[in-house]
């Protein structure tokens, strides 16, 4: 992967990773804000219990969907940004092998007489009876 693609995956993945922390900041003042409600006797300390651990539950479930898509769009974008970079120097060498090997195929191929090279399996066609003129 190119330089820059990396750079790009790494500029979205710190701006998920701050998205992510403003999140737990958020839970825990919320967290906060409860504590205060029930030590004020605003809200009841089972109602304050129930209100965090829905919180908790959202908040997870939030952040569970948010890994996942941003795990999809990083193989999208990995995947999209692979077939329109050039290819890689082990890619090259690859090609170049796998030619080299095609290469010397064709030649142990050519010096082989005919009788041993592969025949075509499909029947000849056979010649039309001519017809009657009348």
């Amino acid at each position: 992967m190119a330089e820059w693609t990396e750079q790009i995956v790494r500029m979205m993945r710190e701006s998920v990773n701050a998205s992510v922390e403003t999140a737990v900041k958020f839970q825990e003042q919320t967290w906060r804000m409860i504590d205060e409600l029930v030590q004020r006797g605003a809200v009841a300390k089972d109602e304050g219990q129930r209100l965090l651990e829905m919180w908790t539950s959202r908040t997870e479930d939030f952040q569970t969907r948010m890994e996942e898509k941003y795990r999809q769009w990083e193989e999208s974008i990995t995947r999209g940004f692979r077939g329109a970079l050039p290819p890689t120097r082990k890619e090259i060498e690859d090609l170049h092998r796998k030619l080299d090997q095609l290469m010397v195929n064709l030649k142990a191929t050519k010096g082989k007489p005919k009788s041993v090279r592969r025949q075509s399996k499909a029947p000849k066609p056979k010649a039309k009876p001519a017809r009657k003129r009348r």
